[in-house]
């Protein structure tokens, strides 16, 4: 059986929420910090499963260590450069598990609470079904997250740099895409600003987003 490695990206800063204290992952909703809820679902589908931090990490992870335990952890303390700094502290602190039977990593949006866990059995399935392609969610006719990259990109997304994540890397003519359909606009929805949480908090599961977020974006 393949294994598929779980990396969550938490180490932004938030700074489109206001302030730049990337304090919006410990936001409440339902009860619990936003980033809780993707790292329980995370664990629920993948191992291991490493929290990336970078802004407010100690806060972060001391809320993901009481709520969230069997985490792993790493940092990317140049999480200021973009995206691509946290996937690659997050595959590097895979390196050790690498002679095991690791597949891939499903790469999370840690302000993304509503992903449905049956979104992400099926993510995992069909990864596993087919461990040399990209897998991504699609919701009407739109691409989301989170996306599965397969072991044999790593190389590729570790030579990544800036503010764009491995969204370059599922454009590269070589890259195999499977895009599979879903019943989830939580796939479409992020926690980006002020409104982005209001709107999170007054709505149901079921309200149908207009706006693709593009993926693997912080």
């Amino acid at each position: 059986m393949y294994k598929l490695a779980g990396l969550i990206l938490a180490a932004g800063a938030g700074r489109r929420m206001g302030g730049g204290l990337g304090g919006k992952l410990l936001l409440p909703y339902r009860g619990e910090p936003l980033v809780v809820h993707v790292a329980r679902k995370a664990l629920a589908v993948c191992d291991p499963v490493v929290a990336v931090t970078g802004c407010n990490a100690e806060a972060v992870a001391q809320v993901l260590r009481e709520q969230a335990p069997g985490l792993r952890f790493a940092h990317a303390p140049d999480w200021r450069a973009g995206q691509a700094r946290s996937l690659r502290a997050g595959l590097e602190s895979l390196e050790g598990d690498m002679a095991a039977d690791i597949a891939g990593v499903l790469v999370f949006l840690s302000d993304q609470p509503l992903v449905r866990m049956e979104t992400l059995e099926t993510l995992a399935a069909s990864f596993r079904d087919h461990p040399e392609d990209f897998v991504a969610p699609r919701y009407r006719g739109k691409r989301g997250n989170p996306v599965c990259i397969p072991r044999a990109w790593f190389a590729r997304v570790m030579a990544l740099d800036g503010d764009v994540g491995a969204r370059p890397l599922l454009d590269h003519p070589d890259a195999r895409l499977r895009l599979v359909d879903v019943d989830d606009c939580g796939v479409l929805r992020d926690v980006d600003t002020v409104e982005d949480y209001h709107a999170l908090m007054n709505c149901r599961e079921s309200v149908v987003i207009q706006e693709a977020q593009p993926a693997l974006r912080d």
